[in-house]
């Protein structure tokens, strides 16, 4: 069975442009509702976050000699197998 999200009731203050600019768009049915283009930009925040978190943490990683030699040692134990299968991974 899915997991169901739980919605927490938040409240955060907004610039009033910005919550015209919402209402606007919700009335134009470009989205569902100001709490939905809320929504909708905090997910591709917090994705856009992640990423560029994930990015600084594999740049430092590459800096990191034993993090390297390790990766590289994994990659190379890997080949073989890879190779048996035609490359077709």
């Amino acid at each position: 069975m899915g997991k169901k999200n739980k919605n927490i009731k938040y409240t955060a203050l907004l610039p009033e442009e910005q919550v015209k600019e919402l209402k606007e768009l919700a009335a134009l049915d470009y989205i569902s509702s100001v709490n939905s283009g809320i929504r909708l930009a905090l997910e591709g925040f917090i994705a856009k976050s992640k990423n560029e978190l994930y990015q600084r943490q594999m740049e430092a990683a590459a800096k990191d000699e034993s993090f390297m030699k390790r990766t590289l040692e994994t990659q190379e134990a890997f080949s073989a197998p890879d190779q048996e299968v035609g490359g077709e991974w």
